[in-house]
């Protein structure tokens, strides 16, 4: 303990108790802490408990136990758990298959009714309990996770579901939510291993949305070894699935390949090419030359030098390529002049394109004046406005790739008047077309499941 740092009465014993350890204390010795913590349970009344969860719900039963915090929370469970242990080890052991799958809904609510350091030592205990099932999970991680959240804890989860991944394998893989908010935790906690938790969750065929949604969150921290585990080895069940769109496999394929291609990026040089053939190998044959022409555009190994104004000539597919291009060399401004990491920069594919404006074609061109360069690569207001709507599936489906988006579209207009497609006047237009439109879509990211991303976003349109 540091100098000059005071400790209450509670935490001197609860020192105490853990540099003795519990397992050498008397009964009655452990009785008398369980009072100190508001909880009366004598020897005859835990000797009745017929199992961990009515154990562990006498220790949320005191009448302080909403105000239970911190080691003393973990503690308390511990000593119920040994005294448990002690009254009922006359007693013969029921056979594990004996018991019926379910949790009490007793424990369900003394649980609810703890503190939060309470109901995480009391999860992380239950799991021992032969009648914790998916169904006790799901509820428990839900509500959970909602609490933490709110205290600004989120990461915390973590530690309970590793504890009921030792104790209750079968139970914790049952459950794909629970190996996504692993991902999560993972994800909001710096240093954590998130290549294991997302591979955890690729392992279930047919939860392609969740799957897809952290790696895109991984990709926009940069954690692109991981994302590419992830997307590479759920990628037979999404290829061969029956219940998803030719458009979600495509879509998935995308995310793939040019997840592959940021990981060769990383690589060293020289060791990279054939490794990459290798990656994207099993995400079906690509154009000839396309895998060549899109490294040269993400990594300025290609200068940009099309003129819109020729497009109206061009083929459906080649004018994807070249406003494609366009996008890819983009990537490597935002890399270089505005620090995004490897893998961010990728998801402005395919949305970016999306909003740009339709370019009219063949005999529709003829018909209409020849478009400035401007008015072909700059979203109309309305679109932006119509984009950042509330309540947008696609917004949560993939909060972290429109929040690319949404960061990336100033420094876009910076982008264009360098290369000479927009004037002076043309770009300050656009500035105030995306900060009046996009006023309020930071707001909008404060539901997303990571906490940073909402400011992140608000940043990003006022610094542009």
């Amino acid at each position: 303990m540091a100098l000059g740092v005071r400790m209450s009465g509670e935490e001197r014993l609860d020192e105490t108790w853990r540099e003795r350890g519990l397992a050498e204390a008397s009964t009655e010795a452990l009785l008398q802490l369980l009072r100190q913590h508001g909880v009366e349970a004598g020897e005859e009344r835990l000797g009745q408990a017929s199992g961990r969860a009515e154990a562990l719900s006498l220790a949320a039963s005191g009448r302080q136990r909403r105000r239970t915090t911190g080691s003393s929370a973990a503690l308390l469970v511990r000593a119920v758990l040994e005294l448990w242990r002690r009254a009922r080890a006359p007693l013969e052991e029921p056979p594990g298959d004996a018991a019926p799958p379910g949790l009490p809904r007793g424990f369900h609510e003394c649980f609810q009714g703890a503190s939060l350091d309470l109901r995480l030592a009391l999860a992380r205990e239950i799991a021992a309990d032969p009648r914790f099932d998916a169904e006790d999970a799901l509820e428990l991680a839900r509500r959970l996770r909602g609490v933490l959240r709110e205290a600004h804890r989120g990461a915390e989860l973590e530690d309970v579901l590793a504890a009921w991944e030792a104790s209750a394998p079968q139970v914790y893989r049952a459950e794909p939510a629970l190996l996504a908010w692993r991902v999560e935790c993972a994800l909001m906690r710096p240093g954590a291993e998130v290549h294991g938790a997302l591979l955890g969750l690729a392992a279930w065929r047919g939860h392609v949305v969740p799957l897809l949604k952290l790696a895109e969150w991984c990709l926009y921290r940069g954690q692109v070894s991981a994302a590419l585990a992830g997307l590479t080895a759920a990628w037979p069940g999404v290829r061969d699935s029956t219940g998803l769109f030719g458009w979600d496999v495509e879509d998935f394929a995308q995310r793939a390949i040019f997840t592959a291609m940021d990981a060769a990026l990383l690589r060293e040089p020289g060791h990279s090419e054939q490794w990459l053939r290798e990656q994207v190998e099993p995400f079906g044959p690509l154009a000839p030359g396309w895998l060549e022409r899109a490294l040269a555009w993400r990594t300025g190994g290609a200068r940009w030098s099309s003129a819109p104004e020729a497009w109206a000539g061009l083929s459906a597919r080649q004018l994807h390529l070249e406003q494609q291009a366009l996008v890819m060399a983009f990537e490597q401004e935002l890399r270089t002049r505005h620090g995004w990491p490897v893998g961010r920069t990728q998801l402005l594919h395919p949305w970016l394109l999306v909003l740009l404006p339709d370019t009219p074609r063949g005999l529709l061109a003829a018909q209409e004046p020849v478009r400035e360069p401007a008015a072909m690569l700059l979203p109309a207001e309305w679109v932006l406005q119509e984009w950042a709507r509330p309540a947008s599936d696609s917004r949560y489906r993939h909060p972290h790739a429109e929040a690319a988006v949404a960061a990336a579209l100033l420094p876009w207009g910076h982008f264009l008047r360098r290369l000479g497609l927009l004037d002076l006047e043309e770009h300050a237009a656009w500035r105030v077309h995306v900060t009046r439109a996009l006023a309020r879509l930071p707001d909008q990211f404060s539901l997303a499941d990571d906490p940073a991303l909402a400011q992140e976003v608000r940043r990003a349109l006022r610094g542009g």
